[in-house]
C-alpha cells in the first residue's frame, strides 16, 4: 500500500507536458561547424522561464530540452565561443548554486563561469 502512495504521488507531481519555445538565439562557432541555441520556455506564468542551452553541428536539428545546461527562473545565461571548439557558459544567479564542471557536449569543450548581474 506505501508503494502505490508513492507511485501515485509521483505521477501526480509530474508533468510530460512542455511549455512554448521562446526568444530563440543561435550562436554559430567561429568555424560554422558548431551552433550553441539558448532558448526559453514558457509556460505562460507570473514566475519567468527556464532557458535551456543545447549545442549541435551545424545542420543537425535544435533538441529538447538542452543538452549543455537547463538555466533556472531567476537566472542569466551568456555564452561565446573562445575557439572553434570551445563554449564559455556564463551564469548569473539569483539564489546561490555550484558551478557545473567543464563538459564535453558533441566534441566541444563547455567551460563555466558565474558574472554578476
Amino acid at each position: 500500500m506505501p508503494s502505490t502512495i508513492l507511485v501515485l504521488a509521483l505521477v501526480g507531481c509530474s508533468t510530460s507536458e512542455r511549455g512554448d519555445i521562446i526568444d530563440l538565439r543561435d550562436t554559430p562557432s567561429p568555424d560554422g561547424r558548431y551552433v550553441c541555441t539558448v532558448f526559453g520556455e514558457t509556460f505562460y506564468n507570473t514566475t519567468g522561464y527556464a532557458q535551456h542551452i543545447y549545442l549541435r553541428r551545424s545542420g543537425e536539428q535544435r533538441g529538447y530540452p538542452g543538452n549543455v545546461y537547463v538555466v533556472p527562473v531567476g537566472d542569466d545565461v551568456a555564452v561565446s565561443w573562445t575557439s572553434p571548439t570551445n563554449l564559455l557558459v556564463r551564469l548569473s544567479f539569483e539564489t546561490r548554486r555550484t558551478i557545473p564542471a567543464v563538459t564535453n557536449v558533441a566534441g566541444v569543450t563547455v567551460t563555466y563561469s558565474e558574472m554578476t548581474k
